[in-house]
Parts: C-alpha cells; sequence; structure tokens
C-alpha cells in the first residue's frame, strides 16, 4: 500500500473516532488519545474540518462530533446502494427462515463497513453496528470480500492489517497467519468460514457477492451461526440457501 499523507491520514483517523463517539462527541483531549497525536495538530485537524462541515461543536463543551456535510456527501455517492437494495429482500427472507441476523459487508480501504443489518428479533445485541469497521480479514463477512480481491492486493491487506489483527478482540488467538489460512479456505471453498474466533460458541459463514462470475465482491452478506452446527454438510447446504434466496446462482 502507498504511504499517505500524515495530514491526511489525522483527518481520516479524527472522522473515525468521532464517528464512534455518536452525537455527544469527544473531547480534545479523548481525540488525542484516539489517534495518537498532539493537541495543537488534532486541533488544526479540527478547525479544517469544522470550516468544511465535516465536524461540528456538540452539545457538551469543548466537545466535537461529525458535521453534516458527512451525510449529504455520502448520499451523492450511492454506488452500492442499488446493489443493497437487490440483495435486501432475498437477505430479507434468508432470515425469516432461518432466525439468523444478516449482515451485509462493503469494503472500505483496509477495512470492511457494516451497511445492513436484518434481524427477525427487536433489541438484540449486534455483533456489529451499521457504519461498524473491522479490519479486511476479520471474521466471515470480511474475509469473503477479501478473498476474492488479486493475490498482490491481498498479500498487501494482510501485511498492512498484521499488527490489527493480533490486537482484534478474540476467543482465540488471531494473527496473520491464522487469517491467511482462513483466506485460502474461503478461496477454495467460494465462501467464507469463522469458526467462533471472536464470539464464544458462535461462528460465522460469508457469502461474497460479485457483480460478475469470477469479478471482485463489492459486498458480501454474512450470518453467524452456533459452532456445534457448523459440519461441512451443513455450511454447504446453508450456503445454497442463502444463493437462493439472493437468487445467486453456483459459480
Amino acid at each position: 500500500m502507498a504511504q499517505g499523507s500524515s495530514n491526511v491520514e489525522r483527518a481520516v483517523d479524527v472522522m473515525l473516532a468521532l464517528g464512534d463517539a455518536g452525537p455527544d462527541g469527544m473531547s480534545l483531549r479523548e481525540l488525542c488519545q484516539k489517534v495518537g497525536a498532539n493537541k495543537p495538530a488534532v486541533h488544526r485537524t479540527l478547525v479544517a474540518l469544522l470550516q468544511r462541515g465535516f465536524c461540528e461543536h456538540a452539545g457538551k463543551h469543548g466537545h466535537y462530533r461529525l458535521g453534516p456535510a458527512i451525510q449529504l456527501l455520502a448520499k451523492r455517492h450511492d454506488r452500492l446502494e442499488h446493489l443493497v437494495s437487490h440483495l435486501r429482500p432475498g437477505a430479507t427472507e434468508f432470515a425469516r427462515r432461518t432466525g439468523f441476523t444478516v449482515y451485509m459487508m462493503a469494503r472500505a480501504g483496509l477495512d470492511a463497513v457494516c451497511t445492513e443489518i436484518i434481524s427477525r428479533i427487536s433489541r438484540q445485541h449486534f455483533s456489529l453496528e451499521i457504519g461498524g469497521r473491522i479490519p479486511l480479514g476479520i471474521a466471515a463477512g470480511s474475509l469473503a470480500i477479501l478473498s476474492t480481491l488479486p493475490k498482490k492486493t491481498q498479500d498487501e491487506i494482510l501485511a498492512a492489517n498484521a499488527h490489527r489483527y493480533a490486537n482484534y478482540p478474540a476467543v482465540h488467538e488471531v494473527d496473520v497467519d491464522v487469517i491467511r489460512d482462513a483466506l485460502e479456505d474461503a478461496m477454495r471453498r467460494g465462501f467464507a468460514v469463522n469458526m467462533g474466533y471472536y464470539i464464544p460458541g458462535l461462528g460465522g459463514l460469508g457469502l461474497p457477492i460479485r457483480r460478475e462470475p469470477g469479478g471482485i465482491a463489492d459486498l458480501a452478506v454474512s450470518f453467524n451461526a452456533p459452532v456445534e452446527m457448523m459440519t461441512e454438510r451443513w455450511m454447504t447446504e446453508i450456503i445454497d440457501e442463502l444463493r437462493e434466496c439472493l437468487a445467486i446462482q453456483t459459480e
């Protein structure tokens, strides 16, 4: 991956931190701790973001939150919305049939972002919220996307995210070698498997959604399931059912 500008990276890190903070925002001190930069540098970044509407002052004195320009800019860029809308009825039918909560994940640089959650159960604690980000390679949905990328891109992402894998909360030890093995398995199967690495007793499956056969996946549809259910036969059958609901032909 090419080395980016430290100023640009800091601005992105600040916006991501504010996105996690919610409407109450974060103080300058908290932002400095979150992004690992000194106060003058973070304050300069905040001033630039304030001037362009990408952040704003929160109700609490000295706190900042994301500004309206973020939402307005996102509405102008709906590259994936058509695909999400197309998949939503099928994903909803799969959730109805199985009772599983369904996630739609999209690639965002070195990460995957949750774009949709479909569940039959209200007030459920989801393992990921809409807009939540995870490193590409973590969990079945992002692993499914990674499995469709060119080998050189995969290697670059694995190298860039290696330290993040080691620090990611997990039930079992996860490092770049574990992710690489899971990636090779996903490429062989045509779908990704998480055998309970991140949530006790809960694994997951992820199906990459390609715009054309053999192409790169824009999205992946994934769901969690109890590990004890995840036999080879069951995984094949449930992925076939997901494909049927989504009207995707087996390649």
